[in-house]
């Protein structure tokens, strides 16, 4: 097995450091009571933890701020004895592409019960398909952010909405703070099912989730172990497919320009799951089952081209087609032979709906089954009883004899699409899902304390950020859509004093040329340098000045005697054609605006910023006297 790329010990550690400043941000609203910013600040740390390995795949310190911030002194019980007849899903986003979203529509239209949904951070269009089950269950939709603004006012509308229901299932993202705030305002509330559809990442919500709904049993040991599940509250319910309806694949074949006698191989997925990893990618795979089967044709969907697709379509013309996002894959389905599962990490929802519709399921699981990456190259119920090949050359066999023989391929088909139709698509689905709601009514309200700390665990960590991180650790401030408006200067003020934090020397500020023929801005701009010692102010020359600099000192001087500043008191301001190259400087060149200066000054008085952050608290910014 390849061992783990040098740069991954790298990226973890500073993704890590990265995100401990954002739960830093978190504490610090707290501290302050200010509830509102602490969730915009817990959400953003989610977030971050999900789209960059930290090596937690939970983090208790943060939900238990969340927590106490919304909770005080009051506390929370279930009431399991509710028996209305209606259940309340909730979604962060819901997406017309994206298997989570179709997973609770199809949960919602095999429950007898009526179906009310909650988006509580919906940005775009609702997938009108959602929209008709809720409508045919009897339900009603509610999206919270075109409705409340705030956060905090999204949780207390959700616990609203959480108490007309008997019981409660969140579909939600991993960042999604609203949840685990709702679920946790003190009172009487049904009981919540968390569905882990996220199995393999950070998420937030171990605190509100009463049980923990899996869709496989093979990520229980990361949940008790990692994530710090009670094993009495996780449930395995299979997730509910449904077969798609066949579809004339005749024009689609025609307009890719698939040759009539090909067989079609195709995978549905997104980019991540077949990005490279520690030595594996897709593109390497799929070259050596187009070498080894010329019949063979290859379809990608859902996944971006890229420079590697393109090299190989160039090697295999008309035989390798990458088509991007599509909103209906049924036709795709239609147009297949043979399933193959993306690589190196499996799908959940796209192998399943292949199997309904009659196809061979195949992948390459080379993962060692004594590795912790192991989960990563695992299937859902149905096909997990199947073997995948340990090596590209097994699977490049295995897809040559299906490519060759219909009557193969006829007979593999057939009994993948039996096995998963006996867990996902018949009464006794209805029953386990029965058995999952008795569930969550008799256990007592989750409680955090009960639950001690979250763990790290080095091997499986490390292979956990092979397998998903970029080449370079992110950046935070790339990581704020879902707050979107919300990501107010506050936050941005905060963040970008908290990444600052710490570096050994000022952080720098370079002004844009004529800063002379704005005298109140830059006296302004004067008066916070002098009170705060960590900026550094970079001034270029005046317009026409001498080698001497004798017109830029003469209006530096005047400047800072309008605020009652001298060149020995004025703090750390520099006069240069260039700015000295400096640890840490803010990017680009400081405007002409009062907004522009509102932000400095938000950020230097950022308690965030401080080594003593009480300091912050008293430090005033002597008003500028107007030039």
């Amino acid at each position: 097995m390849p061992r783990p790329q040098d740069h991954v010990p790298g990226v973890l550690a500073q993704n890590r450091g990265h995100y401990e400043l954002l739960v830093a941000m978190v504490r610090h609203y707290a501290e302050r009571g200010d509830v509102e910013h602490v969730l915009r600040a817990a959400m953003l740390a989610a977030n971050y933890a999900w789209w960059a390995p930290t090596g937690l795949l939970s983090d208790l310190r943060l939900e238990r701020t969340v927590v106490s911030a919304v909770r005080g002194s009051g506390s929370v019980t279930v009431d399991g004895d509710r028996r209305g007849g209606r259940v309340l899903h909730v979604l962060s986003e819901a997406y017309s592409i994206g298997g989570h979203t179709r997973l609770a529509w199809r949960w919602m239209e095999r429950d007898e019960r009526i179906g009310d949904v909650v988006l509580t951070n919906q940005d775009g269009a609702v997938p009108e398909r959602l929209a008709e089950s809720v409508r045919a269950s009897g339900g009603e939709l509610f999206d919270l952010r075109a409705e409340f603004p705030g956060l905090l006012d999204r949780a207390r509308a959700l616990r609203a909405h959480m108490d007309r229901a008997d019981v409660v299932v969140l579909h939600v993202h991993p960042y999604d703070a609203i949840a685990l705030a709702a679920a946790n305002l003190p009172g009487v509330r049904p009981p919540v099912v968390y569905e882990n559809h996220a199995d393999l990442s950070f998420w937030l919500g171990v605190g509100a989730a009463d049980v923990l709904c899996d869709l496989r049993p093979v990520v229980r040991t990361l949940d008790v172990d990692l994530r710090r599940v009670p094993g009495d509250r996780i449930a395995v319910l299979p997730m509910p497919v449904e077969e798609m309806p066949a579809a004339d694949d005749g024009e689609l074949r025609a307009r890719l320009g698939i040759r009539p006698d090909a067989v079609v191989a195709l995978t549905v997925s997104d980019d991540w799951k077949v990005a490279s990893a520690s030595g594996r990618a897709m593109h390497d795979v799929v070259d050596k089952l187009l070498h080894f089967s010329p019949r063979l044709t290859y379809v990608l969907v859902g996944v971006t081209p890229n420079a590697h697709w393109t090299r190989l379509g160039k090697r295999y013309p008309g035989r390798l087609f990458v088509v991007g996002k599509v909103l209906d894959v049924a036709p795709y389905l239609s147009l297949a032979d043979i399933y193959l599962e993306s690589y190196p990490s499996f799908a959940g929802t796209s192998p399943l709906e292949a199997a309904l519709c009659g196809l061979p399921v195949v992948g390459l699981a080379d993962v060692p089954a004594d590795e912790p990456a192991h989960v990563f190259q695992r299937w859902s119920p149905g096909l997990a009883e199947r073997s995948a090949a340990t090596s590209a050359g097994r699977l490049a066999v295995t897809v040559h004899r299906l490519a060759a023989d219909p009557e193969l391929r006829q007979r593999d088909g057939a009994e993948a699409r039996a096995s998963v139709r006996a867990l996902h698509d018949n009464p006794g689905w209805r029953g386990a899902l029965e058995a999952l709601y008795e569930r969550a009514r008799s256990v007592p309200a989750v409680d955090l304390d009960d639950l001690g700390e979250s763990a790290t665990d080095d091997r499986y960590r490390t292979l956990f950020t092979t397998f998903n991180a970029a080449p370079a650790t992110v950046d935070p401030r790339g990581t704020v859509r879902p707050l979107g408006e919300l990501y107010d200067s506050t936050l941005e003020a905060d963040l970008t004093a908290a990444m600052f934090r710490g570096t050994p020397s000022p952080v720098q500020v370079r002004v844009a040329a004529r800063w002379e023929d704005h005298p109140a801005w830059t006296a302004r701009l004067l008066a916070l340098a002098g009170t705060w010692p960590r900026l550094r102010v970079s001034l270029p020359f005046v317009a026409d000045d001498d080698v001497s600099g004798t017109a830029t000192v003469a209006r530096l001087t005047d400047l800072l005697a309008s605020v009652g500043r001298t060149t020995e008191d004025c703090g750390d301001v520099a006069l240069e054609h260039t700015p000295s190259p400096a640890v840490s400087a803010l990017p680009g060149e400081l405007v002409f605006s009062s907004e522009a200066l509102d932000r400095l000054e938000e950020l230097v008085a950022s308690a965030l910023w401080q080594d003593t952050p009480a300091a912050a608290a008293h430090a005033r910014v002597p008003e500028p006297v107007a030039g």
